[in-house]
C-alpha cells in the first residue's frame, strides 16, 4: 500500500485488525487534507513529525523522541453493523503528543477504543514492533457524563469510574490483549479478566487501550510497569505490583525460586498464587498498605460518586441528632435514597468513617 504519511508495516503492528475498511488509507488522505497542507489546521505539521522521527532514531526512550506542542488528536470511529466510518479532530492547548483515537462500535454494542501516539505510525519512526511495549488497558463506567474532550480529558487524569490494567509485553500489545480476551471468555478469574467479563455488553460502558512506551529494552519495560502499576490506587486490576517489585512479592510467597524469570513464566505463576490464595482476591499488595491508612481511606471515600464523604456522614449524624426527619436530611445532604441515610444513622453503615470522626456507634 502506497501512503505519503502513514508507515503500512507500524500501522499493521499497533492499530487494531479491520481488514474490511481502508483504515491506514483514510487516515493517511485525512492527515493530508485536514492536517498538513496548506487548507489543512497545521500546515506542515505532519511533515515535522516525520523529520522528528528521523533526528531521534537511537534515542533510548520512544517518549523523549514525542513532539508534545502539537496537540493534535484524531478520533476515527468505525461501526463495524453497517461498515461506516467517522474521522474528527480536536486540538488540546496542553503539552500532549499528537494521537490517534480508533473507536470500534462492534454489534453487540461493545465500544473499544485504542490510543496510540501519532508518531509510532508515521515515516520514519522504524520497527514500532521492536523490543517491548508497554500499555494501559481501562474499563471506563459512566460514559454517558462524557460530553465533550474537556470531559473526557478530566476522566483520563482523575476519574473513579475508570478501571485500569497496567501490562508489558516483548510481542504485540494487540496480540497480548487478544491472548486476555480469550482468558476471559475461559471463565479466568484474574481481576482483569473477571471485570472484562462483568463488564463485557454492559451499556453506558467502554474499553479503552492506550499504548504507552514501545521499543523497550526488559528492564526498562518492567521499570515503567512497576511505576505505573503504583500509580493505580483503588482502580487498578493488576494481580501484583508491577515490574521486579512484582517478581520480589512472588518471590517472597514461593511461588517462583528465584526474581529472574521471563514474563511468560511470570503470568504462569500469577495464575498458580490465585489458585493457592482464592479467597483473597489477591489485592495489588501496594493499595493493600494505602488502604490501611486512614487518610488514604477518607480520600479514597470522598472521590467515589456514589458514596458518601466523610463530611455527608458527620452531616446526617448532626442532623439526626437534632430531629431532622431523614427525607429532608436526604435531600439537604445531596444521598442517593433514604435508605442511604438510615443506614448510617443506625450504624449499620460507613462504621470506620464514624470512628475517624470520632463520633461512636450508636449515636
Amino acid at each position: 500500500m502506497k501512503t505519503r504519511f502513514l508507515d503500512p508495516r507500524n500501522c499493521h503492528s499497533l492499530l487494531p485488525p479491520l481488514p474490511k475498511l481502508r483504515l491506514v488509507q483514510l487516515i493517511d488522505e485525512y492527515l493530508a487534507r485536514e492536517i498538513n497542507d496548506k487548507r489543512g489546521k497545521f500546515f506542515g505539521s505532519v511533515d515535522e513529525l516525520i523529520r522528528k522521527n528521523e533526528d531521534t532514531i537511537g534515542r533510548r526512550l520512544a517518549s523523549k523522541r514525542l513532539r508534545l506542542d502539537l496537540p493534535i488528536q484524531i478520533a476515527v470511529v468505525l461501526t463495524v453493523a453497517s461498515n461506516t466510518v467517522d474521522v474528527r479532530s480536536t486540538w488540546e492547548l496542553i503539552e500532549a503528543p499528537a494521537r490517534l483515537h480508533v473507536g470500534v462500535k462492534f454489534p453487540n454494542g461493545v465500544y473499544w477504543r485504542s490510543i496510540v501516539p501519532l508518531q509510532y505510525l508515521l515515516k520514519g519512526w522504524g520497527n514500532a514492533n521492536a523490543g517491548h511495549q508497554c500499555y494501559v488497558h481501562s474499563i471506563s463506567t459512566n460514559v454517558s457524563q462524557i460530553k465533550s474532550w474537556e470531559d473526557l480529558k478530566k476522566r483520563e487524569e482523575n476519574s473513579t469510574d475508570d478501571y485500569h490494567y497496567v501490562g508489558i509485553t516483548g510481542r504485540n500489545w494487540l496480540h497480548r490483549f487478544s491472548e486476555h480476551l480469550s482468558k476471559m471468555a475461559r471463565g479466568s478469574r484474574l481481576s482483569f479478566h473477571r471485570a472484562l467479563r462483568e463488564f463485557y455488553g454492559h451499556s453506558d460502558v467502554h474499553f479503552i487501550s492506550q499504548l504507552g512506551e514501545i521499543n523497550l529494552s526488559y528492564h526498562d519495560a518492567m521499570n515503567w510497569e512497576e511505576v505505573h502499576v503504583d500509580r493505580l490506587g483503588t482502580q487498578g486490576l493488576n494481580m501484583i505490583p508491577g515490574g521486579f517489585k512484582g517478581l520480589r512479592y512472588l518471590h517472597e510467597h514461593r511461588i517462583i525460586d528465584n526474581t529472574n524469570v521471563s514474563l511468560a513464566v511470570r503470568d504462569q505463576a500469577i495464575v498458580e498464587l490465585h489458585r493457592q490464595h482464592p479467597r483473597k482476591g489477591l489485592p495489588n499488595p501496594f493499595l493493600a498498605e494505602l488502604w490501611q491508612d486512614d487518610w488514604y481511606y477518607l480520600k479514597v471515600i470522598g472521590n467515589r460518586t456514589k458514596t458518601l464523604t466523610p463530611e455527608q456522614v458527620r452531616s446526617i449524624i448532626e442532623m439526626a441528632r437534632d430531629g431532622v426527619q431523614v427525607s429532608e436530611i436526604t435531600e439537604a445532604v445531596g444521598a442517593i435514597n433514604d435508605t442511604q441515610v438510615r443506614n448510617v444513622i443506625v450504624g449499620r453503615t460507613y462504621r470506620r468513617t464514624r470512628r475517624m470522626l470520632g463520633i461512636p456507634d450508636g449515636s
